[in-house]
């Protein structure tokens, strides 16, 4: 097990468990955090990023398994020092990679790192935690959702319905305040979970679940109540500018 940080909250969400758990995400963290290294010796001195996606989830909850690193930067910038056509340090690490003006995917035999250009929503949106000897800005429950819908909540996934689920259960309040970037999609959303149903049932299915076991049709329903509940709005605020 990986210790986890006892730090005041940087954000609004929850400080680090007490103990993390071990799995592939902790190898594919350390290569992440040696091209964050890259990024800081050849490019900024400070680079901002944080921590996010599913993998973030599972270690405060315990609710699926996860293993992918997902790293949101703010500077498209960054992406040249972690993409292994450019970067000697990335290739050192895989030369199996994606990459588009708005990521960079690493693709290694343990899971995947993602390198994805994407100023944080709320504000600040992160936790500060210390996770192998570093303090790193972890985002909250909130952030993750709200990034999920906003960005793609026009091609709902099983595993972004299963996430949205659980943080509404566990972090109601904090999704609340997260509500203007949940209704972008909100309708769309719903229609093509109703439409893809089976599709996305048989991939809801498939999720290896752990302390975490709701059925499909609870998800599509709780989703639903919940979403159609928050007021529609007409002026979003922009991210907080880096």
């Amino acid at each position: 097990m990986v210790e986890g940080s006892s730090l005041v909250p940087g954000g609004m969400g929850m400080i680090a468990p007490a103990e993390l758990p071990d799995g592939p995400w902790q190898g594919l963290f350390r290569q992440a955090l040696t091209l964050i290294e890259e990024i800081r010796k050849y490019g900024t001195s400070r680079p901002f990023w944080t921590f996010g996606g599913g993998t973030v989830l599972m270690l405060r909850h315990g609710h699926r398994m996860s293993k992918d690193v997902d790293i949101f930067v703010p500077d498209p910038q960054y992406l040249g020092y972690v993409n292994p056509r450019i970067s000697d340090a990335a290739s050192d690490i895989t030369n199996e990679y994606e990459e588009h003006a708005g990521f960079v995917k690493l693709l290694l035999p343990d899971g995947e790192i993602d390198f994805v250009v994407s100023r944080n929503l709320m504000s600040p949106g992160y936790d500060e935690w210390t996770l192998m000897g570093q303090v790193v800005k972890v985002e909250t429950s909130a952030e993750i959702v709200a990034k999920k819908m906003w960005h793609r909540g026009d091609r709902p996934t099983a595993r972004d319905l299963f996430d949205l689920c659980l943080v509404i259960e566990r972090e109601p309040e904090s999704l609340i305040e997260a509500s203007a970037f949940l209704v972008r999609h909100r309708d769309t959303f719903l229609h093509l979970l109703d439409e893809r149903r089976t599709f996305v049932q048989s991939r809801f299915d498939d999720i290896s679940t752990l302390g975490y076991t709701p059925s499909f049709d609870y998800c599509v329903n709780l989703a639903g109540e919940f979403l159609r509940q928050l007021p529609d709005t007409s002026t979003v605020r922009k991210s907080r500018p880096r």
